[in-house]
């Protein structure tokens, strides 16, 4: 019997307190600068309790107590993100990511517990996660790939920001080009922000996303500045991507009425970099662009893959059949659906 497990059983305290600082220091991580009654606000202890845990944490060298707040230290940001996995993984979950994994040809999954379509917590614990992930996978001289999207847009957010002197020689580039309306889920915009977490670099892709080949080809012939950020992309080592529904995803690249009409008539129901697949895992609709495609996957070393809420499985399923592959993060909304759906099949 593992030695932190009779501890466990003879000081049951013990996992209640993790978690109560566990929760203090993701509220530091989301309010920061935060005070101490809105701390006991947003974690539901008291303001006594806070003030013991604050306490304590500082003189650990977690947290850092400044007049307009509290924030987290290098030290507190990095123990955020590596504690996740000893508080909440459980057997049950540990035996849905084996199966997960094998179903959808994963090199591995990682459930988190929850449903991302009715939980904000589980949508940041995706979030942290990820943003773990990432920091494991990168080494110097790394070139990192993100897509866009809020998923990826919260595992920037949480990704500690490395002093001077932790900074990696790491260059961040977009997986393709810009698409939407909300300028903060932008590939170019979440590679910025990810270098500047990491004491990176970075270089942005200035092409709108859905144009078509012949531009495509003028602009790698007339533009040499975006034929340097592709050659980068084409040599991304870290891959971080999400995987959405078909239907919001048409809605976004403004996909003109009949070919909306004629995915929703094929079924399709999951979309990634640009390929629209259907339950089978099928491509129905490929956008243009230049950037990575799935044929470049297979040449990534480390492709990180987010998805989460029941809502997602069937998208899901669908990209894992089409080829879409690595270290998917999701959660168990998700990850029941796929199961569900692999026992009607």
């Amino acid at each position: 019997m593992r030695d932190d497990y009779l501890l466990l059983i003879l000081v049951p305290e013990l996992i209640q307190v993790a978690q109560e600082r566990y929760s203090i220091l993701q509220q530091i991580s989301e309010l920061k600068p935060v005070g101490r009654h809105l701390l006991a606000v947003s974690t539901k202890l008291s303001e006594i309790t806070i003030r013991t845990h604050l306490t304590i944490m500082k003189e650990q060298g977690l947290i850092e107590i400044h007049p307009s707040g509290i924030t987290l230290s290098r030290k507190g940001e990095t123990l955020l993100l590596s504690f996740f996995d000893a508080l909440y993984k459980d057997p049950t979950v540990e035996e849905m990511e084996e199966e997960l994994t094998k179903i959808l040809s994963m090199e591995k999954v990682i459930v988190i517990k929850g449903d991302s379509n009715s939980s904000k917590d589980t949508q940041k614990n995706i979030g942290y996660q990820m943003a773990y992930e990432l920091t494991r996978a990168i080494r110097d001289d790394s070139i990192v790939a993100v897509g866009g999207g809020p998923i990826l847009s919260r595992m920037t957010e949480l990704l500690p920001q490395l002093a001077d002197s932790s900074s990696m020689k790491v260059t961040v580039v977009p997986v393709r080009g810009g698409f939407g309306a909300e300028i903060g889920y932008q590939a170019n915009m979440i590679a910025a922000k990810t270098a500047k977490k990491l004491g990176g670099n970075y270089k942005l892709l200035h092409v709108p996303d859905g144009i078509s080949p012949n531009l495509i080809r003028r602009i790698r012939e007339e533009v040499p500045d975006t034929a340097e950020v592709e050659s980068l992309i084409h040599r991304a080592d870290v891959l971080a991507i999400s995987i959405e529904n078909a239907r919001d995803m048409a809605k976004i690249h403004k996909l003109p009425l009949h070919v909306c009409e004629r995915l929703h008539d094929e079924g399709v129901c999951g979309e990634t970099l640009g390929l629209y697949a259907d339950i089978n895992g099928k491509i129905r609709y490929q956008m243009y662009n230049l950037g990575l495609s799935s044929d470049d996957l297979q040449s990534v070393s480390h492709v990180l893959i987010a998805a989460g809420g029941k809502n997602k499985g069937e998208a899901i399923l669908a990209m894992a059949r089409a080829g879409v592959r690595g270290v998917l993060i999701t959660d168990e909304g998700a990850g029941k659906q796929i199961l569900s759906l692999v026992k009607k099949q």
